[in-house]
Parts: structure tokens; C-alpha cells; sequence
């Protein structure tokens, strides 16, 4: 899945802002959001990164997950580039016909993964289910799809909703049950 890690080191891998092409290459990052345009700092700093593709294979969005364990209570644990959610991650493996797996993010989908199950993609958080999905969904029509969202308050609502829009056009979901509070990362950890 190329994942990376960004660790500060990315200023040293640019030219010198002292040079056209430094400059040129600092503003495309900027404009990108892999630079932070007020402060210059890199944007998924102490993230494991994982690139998105678009049906090309282009890479269109990335998303990083902190790694520290203590963060300012403030401080988001996920974190992407700026603009829409593009791109479904692992779209090859979701066969049309087959079974698809759902879950919230993509840390959850990629623990599924490293368990066997390929057909397993996210939505990046409960609000990131976007048009790049849909337009999968309907091109490839899965036999089944399994919600594996969050056990909370949220997962439940946005999965239950989401449920609702896919049964209506016709496919069959389902509901991963996991215990109350938990996530698929959670369980595969206990």
C-alpha cells in the first residue's frame, strides 16, 4: 500500500527555498496541504501516511494517523490533505459481485487486511463516504456489503444511514456487530 511516515524529514529532500525550484516546489506542497501554508511545517508530521488512488492510480489524497500516544486533548488523531475525499482506497480487491467490506477508516480496514480479508476498503471517518465510492458501488454492484463502522454513537448512526441509502438501491447490507464502544482495530488488539 506504499504507506510512509512523515517525521519532519521532508524539508531536507526540496531544494533550498533560496533556489526558483525550492520555491516552486514549497508553493505546489502548500497548495497540495502536504506543507501547512502559515507555518511551512509538514501537515501528517508524526503520521503513519497512507496514499489514495483514484481509478487511474493516481494518488489524490492522503490520509495520516498520529502515532504519538500522548496528544494535546485537542489534538486530531486523523488528519487529511485539504479539499475533497477522493479516491477509494484498495478499490482493486473490491470484485464485482463478491462480498465488500466497509469500515470507518482506514486503520480498521487495513487490520482487516493484514487478517485475510482483501475485499475490505473505508470511508474515511463517518463523514467521508463521497461520490468516488458511490460511483464504485454502482459500477462494480457488490453481492453484499458489511458495515463494519465503530460501535459508538456515531458509527451506529452514520451506518445505520448509510445502510439505509444502499438498501434503496438495491443492495444487500449488513451490520458488523462489534461490542458496544469498540472499533475492528479494538477487537483485533484485545
Amino acid at each position: 500500500f506504499r504507506l510512509g511516515y512523515a517525521n519532519r524529514t521532508l524539508g531536507y529532500r526540496v531544494p533550498p527555498v533560496e533556489t526558483v525550484a525550492g520555491r516552486e516546489l514549497k508553493a505546489r506542497l502548500q497548495t497540495l496541504g502536504v506543507l501547512r501554508a502559515e507555518t511551512g511545517h509538514e501537515h501528517l508530521n508524526g503520521c503513519v501516511v497512507f496514499p489514495i488512488h483514484d481509478a487511474a492510480g493516481q494518488v489524490v489524497q492522503l490520509y495520516g494517523r498520529k502515532l504519538a500516544v500522548k496528544l494535546p486533548p485537542d489534538a486530531p488523531r486523523h488528519l487529511y490533505l485539504t479539499g475533497p475525499q477522493r479516491g477509494v482506497w484498495n478499490a482493486a480487491a473490491l470484485a464485482p459481485g463478491g462480498d465488500w467490506i466497509i469500515c470507518e477508516a482506514l486503520i480498521d480496514a487495513l487490520t482487516l487486511w493484514c487478517h485475510g480479508w482483501r475485499n475490505v476498503t473505508a470511508s474515511y471517518g463517518v463523514n467521508g463516504f463521497g461520490p468516488d465510492h458511490w460511483a464504485l458501488i454502482q459500477e462494480r454492484r457488490p453481492g453484499r456489503i458489511v458495515l463494519g463502522y465503530d460501535a459508538d454513537t456515531a458509527g451506529h448512526a452514520k451506518a445505520a444511514a448509510l445502510a439505509h441509502e444502499l438498501a434503496a438501491k438495491g443492495f444487500a447490507v449488513w451490520r458488523a456487530a462489534l461490542p458496544e464502544g469498540k472499533d475492528i482495530n479494538d477487537v483485533a488488539r484485545d
